[in-house]
């Protein structure tokens, strides 16, 4: 089953379609276990006619052999190459829903090459067939997250069309650089260290340091400046029921492997690239501590294309290792006090663009540096060249909170006074007490009864929706239809953007058609509730 790798310097010669034949015995290569390359039988069954609106040409393929016997193809396999009398046919990449993933759709390799392939006059035409074809399009692969993180990520990438894979970064020990030559398994990655994201397939063609690989687009964004890297396949999952349950026969790899250069294109037919130079990257760093002194650091770098306005994957890779971090800090600890600062340090000004806010509980922190990521990462109106991003975070266990129950003012008050308001605060699980806190009254409030309203803002709301939602919003952009959030239009205005995002804890206060007020600043225990209260202003006295 294993091959002896072709030179990477020699590019195989091609097949091509208008001289494939139905009933040619070849050979496929994949990987099946580790990154050692496979070999499997290969017969070719038809030669489909392109389709307008549909698809170019495909060849149909049945594989077999004791690599694929038990399991058929799935994704993973997508690029594999199919080699006939020693020239390159095309590559695996499209299922049709056969029971056991043995009969699938080859692409030509002169589409790969962005040829324009002449299949013979012999080929049969079905818009059928066609129509029911599905790519083996490679699944999100992650290394280096689980848990609430998995779930938001599986759950946000689901709404955008897409399935996520958790995989361990590789075998216990590493695994050496694997040479990228056909039917070496590669990655697409957007990020790559401890939390590693990409999408795994296998290489279809190689010419000198340029390749091809999938068969199909990975989104079909046309340039690109994506991490290429090798990948270590942990075992073939077989589900012979295909694409008509939802479900496939896959791949379970790792697409955190090394990075042994860029991939540059992303068409219709392959994703290409060239061995050798990394694309521009950005490093993240997130440090989680508690209050005993334990650490826990995530370090990866970000695929930065910016430059081609679809980001760097900032606003969704950040708050997946800000969550990861602390959950590998405090495991399943209940709700969390924590102090986020994020930065991100950019060549054209001297202090990093940032914010520092206390917490009570993690989701609204993760929508916060969601927005402050997004920020950064879709402003283009001047350069901007980020050097790196640092999100550093203090966590600990349990929340006490009270609530606000009731209150008094003042029987009467003036206008431009500062008045004490007392608060009946209730503890959960506990007893209650009484806060008094000032407010400052506005020197134009007009004489009469006013409602003035006091809130707690440090409630632990659950946020999960709104941060799928924004995850997805994100998820669309790096791997899907362009577009974002509004840019600041300066740098000054995008470092105050950033800026505002801090928001203290505590109560606050507010009349009618006022701005609020913070009265009671608290970090350390979280006020919930509101109250209405009735204010009485009196007439300004008339001087004589």
């Amino acid at each position: 089953m294993l091959v002896a790798a072709p030179p990477a310097s020699a590019a195989d010669p091609i097949l091509p379609l208008g001289e494939v034949r139905p009933g040619m015995s070849c050979t496929g290569l994949s990987v099946i276990r580790g990154t050692a390359i496979s070999s499997f039988d290969v017969e070719i069954i038809d030669v489909i006619a392109a389709e307008a609106g549909i698809s170019g040409p495909r060849i149909l393929v049945r594989v077999s052999g004791p690599a694929v016997d038990a399991t058929g193809v799935g994704p993973g396999f997508s690029g594999s190459p199919i080699l006939c009398n020693g020239r390159n046919a095309g590559a695996i990449s499209e299922a049709i829903g056969d029971y056991g993933n043995h009969v699938v759709l080859a692409t030509p390799i002169e589409e790969m090459l962005r040829e324009q392939p002449r299949p013979p006059i012999s080929a049969r035409r079905d818009p059928v067939l066609l129509s029911a074809a599905r790519p083996l399009a490679a699944p999100l692969t992650v290394s280096g997250l689980s848990g609430r993180g998995l779930s938001l990520f599986e759950r946000a990438a689901r709404r955008a069309g897409r399935s996520v894979l958790a995989a361990p970064p590789g075998p216990q020990g590493g695994f050496a650089p694997a040479p990228l030559v056909p039917g070496a398994a590669a990655a697409a990655s957007i990020s790559t260290g401890d939390l590693a994201i990409g999408a795994v397939g296998t290489v279809t063609y190689r010419d000198g340091d340029r390749l091809w690989a999938f068969g199909h687009a990975l989104d079909g964004r046309g340039r690109r400046s994506l991490f290429l890297t090798d990948a270590y396949v942990f075992s073939v999952i077989e589900n012979p029921l295909g694409i008509a349950e939802g479900a496939i026969t896959y791949k379970l790899a790792s697409s955190g492997g090394h990075v042994q250069g860029a991939i540059t294109s992303d068409g219709f037919a392959s994703i290409a690239g060239s061995v050798g130079a990394p694309p521009a990257s950005i490093p993240l760093q997130v440090t989680a501590r508690d209050a005993g002194g334990r650490r826990v650091t995530l370090n990866s770098e970000l695929a930065d294309e910016r430059p081609l306005r679809l980001g760097a994957g900032m606003a969704f890779v950040a708050p997946l290792g800000l969550t990861q971090a602390v959950d590998s800090l405090l495991g399943e600890a209940g709700p969390t006090r924590l102090s986020v600062c994020a930065r991100f340090h950019v060549r054209e000004r001297r202090r990093p663009i940032g914010y520092c806010n206390p917490y009570f509980g993690i989701d609204a922190a993760l929508l916060d540096l969601t927005s402050a990521a997004e920020l950064v990462d879709s402003y283009d109106l001047s350069p901007l060249h980020i050097e790196r991003v640092q999100v550093n975070v203090r966590a600990r266990p349990g929340i006490e909170s009270d609530v606000i129950v009731g209150g008094r003012t003042p029987s009467r008050v003036r206008r431009g006074e500062r008045i004490r308001v007392r608060l009946a605060l209730q503890r959960r699980n506990g007893g209650r007490r009484t806060l008094r806190v000032p407010v400052r009254l506005p020197r134009d409030l007009r004489p009469g009864m006013h409602t003035l309203v006091v809130s707690g803002n440090g409630g632990v709301p659950s946020l999960e929706d709104e941060l799928i939602s924004a995850l997805f919003d994100i998820l669309v952009i790096e791997f899907g239809d362009d577009g974002g959030a509004g840019e600041p239009h300066s740098l000054r205005e995008l470092a105050a953007a950033v800026r505002d995002l801090r928001n203290p804890l505590g109560i606050s206060a507010r009349l009618k058609g006022r701005r609020r007020q913070l009265v009671h600043r608290s970090d350390e225990l979280s006020f919930e509730g509101r109250v209405r209260l009735r204010l009485r202003v009196a007439a300004a006295r008339r001087s004589r």
